[in-house]
């Protein structure tokens, strides 16, 4: 949306006033008559088009305005501390002594300090992690219980800073209170793409037994100084308190969102009602979707594919759309024919690929049908080249180049392009501050959250896993910490060996929409994984409750024209 100035010359003093205000009448008269007189259902549409881009285009521009004098980190965390949850009432108090301090207290992890009254708070997440933060300095904390993860208090600070030992500049220890405390300083290359980028960080590890209270610093070089006083009064006013025991999903199980999802664009709509939810697939090779149409009688809702990205719009978008099938692109922030995949983050937020990303702009925005882009998904997994291990443990960066991308489909109008975060079930390395709520980039940044979890069968570590195993705990922690979201299943799959593969197929069309109604989309992924035949068809009993379970009526199973769609609403 462009900020136009408008100059007028004005001669004739209350001639021209009488002027305007004419002009102004009928303005107004005219636009009463046209909201009074019944428009078609394509004008309404176009209308109601009209609202969404410039709601999008106003964010977007109110955010660049914020990003251009505070920086893009604060925009940022503004945005995470406004997102929603629903969280316990009780979790954490915030009282104020005095002018100068605030005090905070986490009632779920048992601690307590003052800290300045100007830092601004976000406890959205305060199960997890909270932050205080100003406009060039964060503070993010997380209680870490060492046994939960597997280690010791130094194995679990050794593992943590693993990554960063190139730009460490300082390491101390002491004690203090009875606890033991250690800082460690680090620091990297300022990034260009970044507004008032803060490149400066510091841990602060303090021990108590099994559980590692971790504070992790980050703030500009001119703000040094300041900061380590802030932080060296934070250290030595902590106190460990008595944690109460509270229940975290009470709640949104008492809520247990039931969504409709009606996604209507000019050529496509896509609508989901209550205790409904789409099927769709992952298969690398498109003739084996056909196939497998042809096996289960029913048509395949939905399809997801991988792009690395440098790669340019791929006009299987519109095959798909041409299909009536909902197209998912799953971003992986790698760069294809390539051995230099550290780095791509940072490429990312430094404009890189914006080319590439603009062609997908043009080619999504001309399907006129709604597209998923899932971005960087398995941030929290070592695996993943855009994870903690090339980021220098700075989530931050994952988000900003998440928030990046949108921006380019927000800057040029794309309202049917519709944005999937989506972590791993567990994270690698199994730590607090690796969670997959830690890399949220907000509400105003992602339209569906995903889950992943597979079910690999009888292991050393498990055994068959149940879909109730996989998703009861997932989807009722998403649901509570992404409270304003739908939720999909980005990927999942199971194995034959180890239990019945079949009755765990007929229970992912049973659970799904009458358990986990909030789960708006699931996507098998059809292919081995190393060891694992994730297939759908590796037996014939496994085949047919796949067959069976599309024949359910809550299974949706396409796209609609939106001619029709409109005519049956």
């Amino acid at each position: 949306m462009r900020n136009t100035k408008q100059y007028f010359f004005i001669y004739g003093g209350r001639y021209v006033k009488k002027f305007i205000l004419i002009i102004v009448f009928l303005g107004l008269f005219g636009g009463l008559i046209y909201f009074m007189t019944p428009q078609s259902e394509n004008s309404k549409h176009k209308l109601t088009e009209q609202i969404k881009i410039s709601k999008m285009l106003q964010t977007y521009n109110e955010e660049k305005h914020k990003a251009d004098l505070y920086g893009d980190n604060y925009v940022l965390w503004l945005n995470e501390a406004n997102s929603k949850t629903l969280n316990p009432d009780n979790i954490d108090s915030i009282t104020k002594p005095n002018k100068e301090k605030n005090k905070y207290e986490n009632h779920f992890f048992g601690y307590q300090f003052s800290y300045p009254s100007n830092w601004l708070v976000d406890n959205h997440q305060a199960s997890s992690y909270t932050r205080f933060f100003t406009k060039d300095f964060r503070v993010d904390i997380f209680v870490q219980d060492v046994k939960k993860a597997w280690t010791s208090s130094d194995g679990y600070i050794s593992s943590t800073i693993k990554t960063l030992k190139p730009y460490i500049t300082s390491d101390t220890e002491w004690s203090q209170n009875g606890y033991s405390i250690r800082k460690i300083d680090y620091n990297r290359p300022l990034i260009k793409g970044i507004k008032n980028d803060l490149n400066y960080y510091s841990y602060y590890f303090i021990t108590e037994g099994k559980l590692v209270y971790t504070f992790q610093v980050k703030t500009k070089q001119e703000l040094l100084k300041q900061t380590n006083k802030q932080m060296t009064e934070l250290v030595s006013d902590f106190k460990t308190t008595t944690p109460i025991d509270m229940n975290l999903n009470e709640k949104v199980k008492a809520f247990n969102k039931n969504p409709d999802v009606m996604l209507q664009h000019k050529n496509k709509t896509l609508n989901i009602p209550k205790n409904h939810f789409m099927m769709g697939v992952y298969m690398p090779k498109p003739l084996e979707i056909k196939e497998l149409e042809s096996f289960s009688q029913n048509h395949i809702g939905a399809q997801m594919f991988y792009k690395p990205v440098n790669s340019d719009y791929d006009i299987y978008v519109e095959q798909l759309v041409i299909e009536n099938r909902l197209p998912m692109v799953t971003f992986l922030f790698e760069k294809a024919n390539s051995d230099e995949q550290q780095n791509v983050t940072m490429e990312i937020l430094n404009g890189e690929f914006d080319s590439n990303f603009l062609s997908w702009v043009n080619g999504i925005k001309k399907t006129e049908a709604p597209v998923f882009l899932r971005l960087g998904n398995e941030m929290n997994g070592k695996w993943s080249a855009w994870s903690h291990k090339n980021i220098y443990n700075d989530p931050d960066l994952y988000k900003l180049s998440f928030k990046h991308i949108t921006d380019i489909f927000r800057k040029n109008e794309v309202e049917n392009a519709y944005f999937v975060w989506n972590p791993n079930n567990f994270s690698a390395p199994y730590f607090e501050w690796n969670e997959g709520a830690v890399y949220y980039p907000g509400d105003n940044y992602v339209d569906f959250v995903g889950m992943t979890s597979y079910n690999f069968g009888k292991t050393k570590w498990n055994d068959f896993q149940s879909i109730e195993d996989l998703y009861e705990d997932l989807y009722w922690n998403y649901s509570r910490s992404f409270f304003a979201k739908p939720l999909i299943i980005g990927e999942f799959g199971s194995v034959e060996y180890g239990g019945d593969k079949a009755q765990w197929i007929l229970d992912v069309f049973n659970k799904i929409p009458s358990k986990y109604p909030n789960i708006k989309a699931a996507f098998w992924f059809d292919e081995t994984h190393g060891k694992y035949n994730l297939k759908i068809k590796t037996s014939p009993e496994s085949a047919n409750a796949f067959k069976e379970g599309m024949n359910k009526d809550e299974v949706i199973k396409s796209l609609q024209d939106t001619k029709i769609a409109e005519a049956a609403h």
